[in-house]
């Protein structure tokens, strides 16, 4: 923020500061109860009150000065507006966003008013975020999220000016932003399988699954996270070869020790980066069953929804192929189906075989491999 602007804004009355304060503590707390709500179920007038909370903060600045606070708010409106469009579908990731800059624009107001320093850069650190976060393609919004995220740590906690690096950090990841990941991942995971004569059938048409798995879950996963977990799980056995599908805590110790193997060196590429650490956790725990007799002995709740997922997606690739030698399509989803149901409890949890059924009824095309 400027000089001017900072004295300008100090030379108004105490009650009106304090005031200009009240509201934006008000509007902060009108958006979080947007956000618990959109977390739960989309609601196009939970929307429409997020837009005004915004829009009025960012006229309340502009109002008492703080023009360079007001400009990070019209981005964020910005933001909110492709929501409202249906540019964008809300998820938790932008609520958490859109919570940490407020939290961090509180802050700054905070000082100001008690007289302490505000730069520039306080406030251009944000706007640069928000400004990549808003012109991220849909599919890598989210991730964009959490790569800001990641930039802007340590402002709300540290005691110095991090500025500077959190500019630098921003600027890098600008930089990158043009090398799209995930398709890297997918073009890794084609050519591996191009490789190999095992895991037979459609990959987009699984990713599919496996996406619409999550969604019907109620996206218990970041979207993204899943896709990358789905697309490096193959990697490992192109390095480790592993015929076994099941391995328990009382599979051959060599069984236990080539999975393990397995799974490391396919996490292990994702953990190379902050970026993708829940995904290699999904991979990590891909061998796991909800009855606590998968590898680790996890089980129920302990286990990474994700990682049900890609397993449930993985078992009725082998089922549907396995079936379909001797079946039609519908029957052969029908058979998987029918097995897939005896193992709820056992080796899925109840909500993901649900789910499946849930797809299988509405959208059959969907599960034809």
């Amino acid at each position: 923020m400027t000089e001017n602007n900072i004295a300008a804004f100090q030379s108004l009355s105490d009650e009106l500061k304090t005031e200009f304060y009240s509201s934006f503590k008000e509007a902060t707390e009108e958006l979080d109860n947007c956000f618990d709500t959109l977390n739960c179920r989309y609601d196009a007038e939970v929307i429409n009150e997020m837009f005004r909370a915004v829009h009025s903060v960012k006229g309340n600045c502009h109002m008492v000065f703080l023009d360079a606070i007001a400009d990070v708010c019209h981005k964020l409106e910005d933001i909110v507006h492709q929501i409202r469009k249906g540019d964008y579908s809300y998820t938790p990731a932008q609520g958490e966003f859109m919570t940490f800059v407020f939290t961090r624009l509180e802050q700054l107001i905070a000082s100001v008013i008690s007289g302490e320093e505000v730069s520039e850069n306080d406030t251009a650190v944000l706007l640069s975020g928000v400004a990549q976060v808003y012109s991220a393609d849909p599919s890598q919004r989210d991730l964009v999220i959490q790569k800001t995220l990641d930039s802007f740590s340590g402002i709300l906690s540290s005691g110095v000016d991090l500025s500077d690096k959190v500019l630098d950090r921003l600027e890098k990841q600008e930089q990158l932003k043009d090398f799209n990941e995930l398709d890297f991942m997918a073009n890794i995971a084609q050519l591996m399988q191009a490789k190999s004569i095992q895991n037979k059938g459609c990959r987009s048409q699984l990713l599919d699954l496996s996406l619409k798995l999550n969604q019907q879950l109620g996206t218990p996963v970041v979207p993204e996270q899943l896709t990358a977990a789905f697309h490096f799980q193959v990697l490992g056995n192109r390095f480790v070869s592993s015929p076994v599908f099941d391995i328990t805590p009382t599979s051959a110790k060599w069984e236990r020790n080539k999975a393990m193997e397995q799974l490391s060196l396919s996490a292990g590429f994702l953990k190379l980066g902050s970026d993708w650490l829940n995904a290699a956790d999904i991979i990590m725990q891909s061998f796991e069953r909800h009855d606590g007799k998968g590898l680790a002995g996890l089980q129920g709740e302990e286990i990474n929804p994700g990682a049900m997922i890609i397993s449930l997606a993985r078992f009725y690739q082998q089922l549907f192929y396995k079936f379909k030698k001797d079946s039609r399509d519908k029957i052969a989803v029908a058979k998987s189906l029918r097995r897939i149901n005896s193992e709820n409890e056992y080796r899925f949890s109840p909500a993901i075989v649900d789910a499946f059924n849930h797809i299988v009824r509405n959208d059959l095309q969907s599960v034809i491999l």
